[in-house]
């Protein structure tokens, strides 16, 4: 396994990276602790309503022609107004059409909004999409950097971090008073945002709440009543009202609610949890880590799984019949580390193929990993992608060296690489055509990208 030791930020792209202070202070006040209101934290790089618009929209195109199944991404609630005791209440609509969703045609979020406020009836709606990060490359960025210093002081949550957006005119949360079970930071995009808040002991003993030990971690609701308990409820709560660019934080434990607020209100809720992630099982095993260090993210010139997986791994997969998992299983670990355990997948772009004067660019601050799978297999994998390639000794050390040198940080041209691949490598081995679509799908993941050759090669 090879990838570089500098974790660089690439000055053109955006970046939300607090200081080193920053996290310090919060991971000895707030985190796990009580909910925080930060205002002026950014300066610049905010997500916008224009890209959380876009990813709703790219996320919409995708639902329609099939290639997310349904409520997989986005959900869309109506509010009715005749909801017992006085309280309005919601409706999920299912299945979704274009009469519901955000599509290019709508030009903008307030043209949208317009047009499905009057197709409801004047109606008031919510639309919330879940790993908003997978549908705009910008907004993955954002997410990513953030998290590096929240990664560095507190560590890596194995849960996957998520981003959702929620977006509409709706007067509160559709699903009332709860709990989720990730710590929630918490963008306020556009408009205004009150959140009510109770710590888990304020609610714990009502009838609907179990009273399961760890269920302080855990997801759950509050049944309201009626207009009467929800007002008493209310007064007991604390508040948060933030403004866009402002960022709010609340732990795991607390119960909460969105407030009503006036016209467009649209914000992206990053959740991290320390728990294993869902691909290992419904219910983890013991023994699968929640959570490791920022040094053993990929970033390091000989980097290896974090020994807890190591063993976790070996602990389950020994015998043969077990190869089809252990290959899974791994290949599901090194996918999460190498997205810097963002959820999902980033946007892919697409361009036409890569021609043999070209140059590329990687990452250094987003290196490419290559990682060896059993039975003579390699794993190439970055930003949430990954593909298994057979390789027998030679093609893989080839494929280190290839990943090496992109992981660089300097131009490679593609005919150099190609040429240096291929050198007393027999024909059998690995086809050229095989390697220029590898480079291909590596532009597609945006872990490599085109860039201008260096002066000393111009013409």
């Amino acid at each position: 396994m090879r990838v570089p030791t500098p974790r660089l930020s690439i000055p053109d792209e955006p970046s939300l990276a607090l200081p080193r202070s920053f996290w310090k202070e919060f991971a000895r006040k707030n985190w796990d602790r009580e909910p925080r209101l930060f205002r002026g934290l950014f300066q610049a790089h905010f997500p916008t309503l224009e890209e959380m618009f876009a990813a709703l929209v790219d996320a919409s195109e995708r639902c329609l022609r099939g290639e997310i199944p349904p409520m997989r991404a986005v959900r869309l609630y109506v509010e009715h107004e005749d909801g017992p005791g006085g309280i309005p209440y919601y409706s999920m609509l299912f299945p979704l059409n274009r009469n519901h969703l955000p599509v290019r045609e709508d030009g903008n979020a307030h043209a949208y909004l317009e047009r499905v406020t009057r197709w409801l009836g004047g109606k008031r709606f919510g639309v919330i999409l879940n790993r908003a990060q997978c549908h705009h490359w910008g907004h993955w960025l954002q997410m990513r950097s953030f998290l590096s210093g929240f990664y560095e002081t507190v560590g890596v949550p194995l849960a996957g971090a998520d981003s959702a957006v929620f977006f509409g005119n709706y007067r509160y949360t559709p699903f009332g008073i709860h709990k989720d079970d990730w710590h929630i930071f918490y963008f306020v995009v556009e408009g205004k945002k009150t959140i009510s808040l109770w710590p888990f002991e304020a609610l714990s003993q009502r009838e609907e709440v179990p009273k399961e030990p760890g269920f302080i971690h855990r997801a759950g609701a509050i049944h309201l009543r009626d207009k009467a308990e929800e007002e008493r409820l209310l007064s007991q709560a604390q508040l948060l009202e933030g403004r866009a660019g402002d960022l709010m934080y609340w732990p795991d434990s607390y119960w909460h609610r969105a407030e009503p607020s006036e016209g467009l209100a649209v914000s992206a809720s990053l959740g991290v949890a320390f728990r294993p992630p869902e691909f290992v099982g419904a219910v983890a095993p013991d023994g699968w880590p929640d959570r490791v260090r920022h040094t053993e993210l990929p970033g390091g010139r000989d980097w290896r799984m974090p020994a807890t997986l190591r063993t976790a791994l070996q602990q389950r997969m020994g015998r043969k019949s077990l190869l089809a998992l252990e290959r899974e299983r791994t290949t599901e670990w090194v996918r999460l580390l190498a997205s810097g355990a963002m959820e999902g997948a980033a946007p892919v772009l697409t361009e036409a193929p890569l021609s043999p004067h070209e140059w590329l660019l990687g990452s250094p601050a987003r290196p490419l990993v290559s990682f060896p799978l059993p039975e003579a297999q390699v794993l190439v994998s970055a930003n949430g992608h990954s593909r298994a390639i057979p390789a027998p000794p030679a093609v893989r050390r080839r494929l280190e060296g290839l990943v090496e040198r992109l992981n660089s940080g300097a131009p490679q041209q593609v005919e150099a690489l190609e040429e240096a691949f291929f050198t007393r490598l027999t024909a059998r081995a690995f086809s050229r055509r095989a390697f220029r679509e590898l480079l291909d799908e590596l532009v597609r993941w945006r872990a490599v990208r085109r860039c201008e050759p260096p002066a000393s090669q111009r013409r």
